[in-house]
């Protein structure tokens, strides 16, 4: 059949070879009935003969029936049986020597004439005049319904005396109950679309990683470089003032000392995140405050830091006034020694429980985050699955080749399972050995529930595929229902901070339950003794259990 090389693929071959490729394919697996429609378009006549001869051949050799449109009209008289079609009518069904002797002509293509120039008189005979019509309407009426009968009649139209053919149960056993070898060809069928584009392979690979890099390395962190005014109005380098800004950070501060005007004229142009106030006297104040057991309200003003802030950005607000008593506590603990807690607060933090004193916001942020990657990573991987394929037509050539909607399902799973896998692997690696995140628990069960995340991605994706035509709206599908998931799953806040009413949908979700599940494995070690842990299992089994079944029934419905 003068099929292209192996290397090559059909999206750069001719018309007349995607021909053959496709001809090729429908006659890969011998099947016992074959219906082509105009096989041989596009093809020269040499290879048109050739087509020809081999499927005469299979035909007598008991392999295959075979059923062909063609408007060729004359190649198809080396069929056995020809029906000679015109507007949907059937005008004449015999072999095909036998119309042309009817009609005494020498072609094929000449008896359909005279079958189309009859056709035509009859027609014309109808229309004639409308006296015509009505006399006769009920002759007429019946042979041009005898002329243009169906090819195929409804259901409804069948008589009751026709036989009812019932199916075997163990056959619609077998047909229900799915093939490995077919799901085996398919997930093949999708390794080598992957196969075909190596870059964009690689780049799905490493943007799980690339999106956590991002979050580790900007989300979470204490802001650097902050510009603070200090009006500072003791002039001695000694003075307790000078040395309490000594224990600042001034890697995440940075002190720019003004006089009072310029310092509130700075904060208000937006130049200063805030202004630190020293009183003239604050070190003899401080001194009176930290060793007299009564002290006038003059004294306690005198020998405190004010500070004026900018609180339009909340989280340098926050890291300031952090770094303020992280400083005050250093500059207490040096100047007092063991006697520091005269002017330290009478609360102790004792250990955490869990975690540590120094646990970031980058820290409670990552299990969601991984789980929110994985997730719409896999959802944007199997939103066009379904889309493109039924683009480019490989999804009717499934359908005809008796796949059903459950393997076809069950194939797409298992090839995107792959590529989440690596993509998982790739991130853990990432998270746990470059970024340094805590795990205290089981990393059997954290690479079990990041996976059954991506699962559930991989099939509310197949939801999208199934359910919608077109790769726009399949993106905007993908796309809408990431921002509101993202906001009221826990993920970037806790969920104790929803409001009531929203807090229920939250629950109801995907992934708040499974990042609170992770949550507790990665930094309190629990297991599946624990109910928050296992109810993040079971409520993620749950989706992809809902998510699967119903893109199989989308799939079934509208096939």
């Amino acid at each position: 059949m003068l099929i292209p090389g192996v290397n090559v693929s059909c999206s750069a071959s001719s018309g007349g070879q995607r021909r053959r490729v496709s001809l090729g394919a429908a006659l890969l697996q011998n099947p016992q009935l074959l219906i082509l429609d105009e096989p041989t378009v596009g093809v020269d006549p040499v290879l048109r003969a050739k087509i020809w001869q081999h499927l005469v051949e299979i035909v007598k050799e008991g392999k295959v029936s075979v059923i062909i449109t063609t408007h060729y009209i004359e190649e198809a008289r080396q069929a056995n049986v020809v029906g000679l079609m015109r507007n949907g009518s059937l005008l004449a069904e015999a072999p095909p020597e036998a119309v042309m002797k009817q009609h005494s002509t020498a072609t094929l293509e000449s008896a359909f004439l005279q079958l189309c120039e009859s056709s035509d008189q009859i027609l014309s005979k109808h229309s004639a005049s409308h006296d015509s019509r009505q006399k006769e309407g009920s002759q007429s009426s019946e042979s041009c319904q005898e002329e243009s009968r169906p090819i195929l009649r409804s259901r409804s139209s069948l008589s009751p005396e026709e036989p009812k053919f019932t199916v075997d149960w163990k056959v619609r056993v077998k047909h229900v109950v799915p093939k490995w070898r077919n799901i085996a060809a398919l997930m093949i069928k999708t390794m080598v679309r992957m196969k075909r584009l190596p870059g964009f392979l690689c780049f799905q690979f490493l943007l799980p990683v690339i999106q956590i890099s991002l979050m580790c390395l900007c989300i979470g962190g204490d802001p650097r470089g902050i510009p603070v005014a200090v009006v500072n109005n003791e002039t001695s380098e000694s003075s307790l003032s000078q040395s309490l800004l000594s224990f600042l950070d001034n890697s995440s501060v940075q002190q720019v000392p003004l006089t009072h005007s310029e310092a509130f004229a700075g904060i208000r142009n937006g130049e200063y995140w805030g202004v630190l106030g020293f009183g003239k006297n604050f070190s003899s104040y401080l001194r009176k405050r930290m060793f007299q057991p009564r002290v006038s309200l003059e004294v306690v003003e005198g020998g405190s830091v004010h500070v004026w802030q900018d609180f339009t950005n909340q989280q340098i607000a926050l890291m300031l006034q952090k770094k303020l008593q992280e400083a005050f506590q250093a500059f207490v603990q040096n100047k007092l020694g063991s006697m520091a807690y005269l002017a330290s607060l009478p609360i102790k933090f004792e250990e955490p429980i869990y975690g540590s004193n120094h646990t970031d916001f980058t820290t409670f942020v990552t299990p969601g985050a991984i789980l929110s990657i994985t997730f719409y990573l896999a959802v944007g991987l199997t939103a066009l699955s379904f889309v493109l394929e039924r683009k480019e037509g490989l999804l009717d050539r499934c359908w005809v080749a008796g796949v059903s909607s459950l393997e076809t399902m069950l194939a797409h799973l298992f090839s995107q399972l792959f590529v989440i896998s690596v993509q998982i692997i790739l991130l853990l690696l990432f998270i746990l050995l470059v970024f340094k995140i805590p795990n205290e628990g089981s990393l059997v069960l954290v690479i079990a529930l990041i996976v059954l995340q991506g699962v559930t991605g991989i099939s509310f994706g197949l939801v999208i595929s199934a359910a919608i035509d077109d790769e726009q709206s399949a993106n905007q599908a993908a796309l809408g229902i990431f921002y509101p998931n993202l906001i009221i799953s826990g993920i970037i806040w806790p969920v104790e901070c929803i409001p009531y009413p929203l807090r229920y949908i939250s629950l109801a979700l995907p992934q708040t339950y499974a990042s609170e599940a992770l949550r507790c494995i990665m930094y309190r070690g629990w297991d599946l003794s624990r109910m928050m842990v296992w109810r993040g299992f079971a409520v993620t089994l749950g989706w992809n259990t809902f998510f699967l079944i119903l893109a199989t029934v989308i799939l079934k419905l509208r096939t």
